[in-house]
This record gives C-alpha cells, sequence and structure tokens, in this order.
C-alpha cells in the first residue's frame, strides 16, 4: 500500500532530521537560523514541512514559531524542538527536549522515558488511558507531572490532528487502539 510506504518515509525523514536539528540547538546558535536550515534539510531530504518547524524554549512548552526578525540566540534554555514532515500527504511528527542549563537532565529523561514506556506497550487492543496511565506515571517517578492539556494525537493524509487523542494521563478513555491507525505520542 502506497500510503502506508509515504507514513513510513515520513516517518524515517523526520527522525533524521531530527537528529540533525538537535545538532543545531547548541549554545551561541540563533534559533532563527536553526529553523531555516531545519525546514531547508526536509525538502533536501524529498519530503515537505508538515507545519513550521517549532523551536520553543523555557516556560513555552510548544507550538512556538519564529517571527522573521527573531533574535533569540540559544544560552541556558531548555528547548524543545517539534516537527512535521510530510510525502504525499502522509505525516511524520517527532520533537526532542534538549536542556542547555545542564539544570534540567532529569525533566529531559522523564519525557523520554515516558515515551519509551509507552512505546512498550503500543499494540492492537491498548486501551488510550493505559497509554496515558504508562506516561503519568513514568513522569511523576521523576518527580513531575505531565502537562495534561498537551496530547499526542492520530495522524492522517494532510491531517496533523485526528482522531484518537493519546493522552499524558490517565483520563479513563477505554478507546482501544486498532490496526492501521498511524499516531504521534507526546509526553509533556
Amino acid at each position: 500500500n502506497q500510503t502506508k510506504q509515504d507514513f513510513i518515509k515520513a516517518g524515517r525523514i523526520s527522525a533524521e532530521v531530527l537528529e540533525y536539528g538537535k545538532s543545531l540547538i547548541k549554545k551561541g546558535n540563533s534559533l532563527l537560523e536553526a529553523t531555516e536550515l531545519i525546514e531547508k534539510k526536509i525538502f533536501e531530504l524529498g519530503a515537505k514541512p508538515a507545519f513550521p518547524v517549532q523551536i520553543s524554549c523555557d516556560e513555552i512548552a510548544a507550538h512556538f514559531c519564529p517571527l522573521e526578525d527573531d533574535k533569540t540566540i540559544f544560552e541556558e534554555q531548555v528547548v524543545c524542538l517539534d516537527l512535521g514532515v510530510h510525502v504525499n500527504g502522509a505525516i511524520g511528527d517527532t520533537a526532542y527536549t534538549i536542556d542547555l542549563s545542564g539544570k534540567y537532565s532529569e525533566l529531559v529523561k522523564a519525557a523520554q522515558k515516558a515515551l519509551e514506556e509507552a512505546l512498550k506497550i503500543i499494540a492492537v487492543g491498548t486501551e488510550l488511558r493505559e497509554i496515558g496511565k504508562t506516561i503519568q506515571d513514568t513522569i511523576k517517578s521523576y518527580g513531575y507531572n505531565p502537562v495534561r492539556n498537551l496530547s499526542g494525537h492520530g495522524l492522517g493524509l494532510y491531517d496533523i490532528h485526528t482522531e484518537p487523542t493519546l493522552p499524558n494521563i490517565d483520563n479513563g478513555d477505554k478507546t482501544k487502539l486498532t490496526k492501521n491507525m498511524t499516531f504521534a505520542i507526546e509526553p509533556f
């Protein structure tokens, strides 16, 4: 199925671009320049941006897009890089948090470990609340609380936010994962 292959390709490209983007988030580098280079890389790899590259710092948890005159320089921030690519409308959506201050390494570990633990239970029949509970329990084990009003989501053709909503807490949703679902898990 070509659509499935496009989703796989989009996922691989988004992972490669994420690694590239992580290499640009260093003290002294420009947030705006990093954004522009990341978007350029998406095109170089044969995809298109599914949404503008977002690089959020500190208390801005997500969805920050710099303006053309943004002067932000990476220094001591906690930085969240969020990017999406599409191949023929099939979307790959990925993100990563980097602590440039060295003060919040446990926070970064908590989010990464929550993603890893959630991925371990992903299977046809897994209830959405179980994913949320796994994320919540993992983040709490590091002494933090998950952001309740941000969540993972389904991915569709040319549609970045579809059903299901994948919670970061046990919200009681007994909806089960089914075969051929495509989604992003996003612990915050």
